[in-house]
């Protein structure tokens, strides 16, 4: 995915977390959360299958630049893609029309879903965007992230109607913070790239009468 797409799922999370933080407790914010988010399954489990659908019989192209036909993913990549986006639309449905049933379920959900991420940014702060290293007051985003769903796994006392309001607003807490170390992230990279790209050195070449390397000439000397 493109880093403007990575942006654009970071800004939407930070707006959902800041949606949950501020309707929070409204009394049929539970109910609302449940049905909004069968949609939230629905949409890009639609999307997914109107996508692969299109492209189940695409030939494979070949692209001149590379001298490599394009990449296809495999059979079982297809399967497991048309499993899950099947699933989605089918738990989004479940949830949009018997929100009551998925109330505490739904905390699981959640909680899974925040784990994921959090164990996702520190993988991604120590392995996969390396060489880019980050401070270690840093890594105190996605432990927090860890630290949310670990309570709402473990604290039975938030599976009560009456504490629903702390189930949104620790998963909306989760969901700003996720975006946060999103944008440091990307700032780390940046930073980084920026860096590297001020420090190539000049190309040069050797000059045979004195033997000292000068920078390429490209200036047009022809009358």
């Amino acid at each position: 995915m493109k880093r403007s797409g990575f942006t654009l799922i970071n800004l939407i999370i930070l707006g959902i977390g800041i949606l949950f933080i501020a309707a929070c407790r409204r009394p049929d914010f539970i109910h609302a959360l449940v049905f909004f988010t069968g949609i939230a399954f629905i949409i890009p489990g639609v999307i997914n299958i109107f996508t692969l659908f299109l492209t189940e019989n695409k030939k494979e192209k070949y692209d001149p630049e590379t001298g490599k036909k394009e990449h296809r993913p495999t059979v079982w990549s297809r399967f497991v893609s048309w499993t899950v986006s099947i699933a989605a639309v089918v738990l989004g449905a479940m949830m949009c029309f018997t929100p009551e049933t998925f109330r505490t379920p739904l905390i699981y959900i959640f909680a899974i879903f925040i784990l994921v991420g959090g164990i996702y940014h520190i993988y991604m702060m120590l392995r996969g965007l390396r060489p880019v290293t980050f401070d270690l007051w840093t890594y105190i985003f996605p432990v927090a992230i860890i630290a949310i769903s670990g309570v709402l796994f473990f604290l039975p006392s938030l599976r009560t109607p009456e504490n629903q309001t702390t189930v949104a607003l620790l998963t909306g807490i989760s969901m700003i913070t996720f975006a946060v170390t999103s944008f440091f992230e990307s700032v780390g990279v940046r930073a980084y790239n920026k860096h590297t790209a001020a420090s190539l050195p000049a190309t040069t070449t050797d000059n045979p009468d004195n033997n000292t390397p000068t920078l390429h000439d490209t200036t047009d000397t022809t009358d």
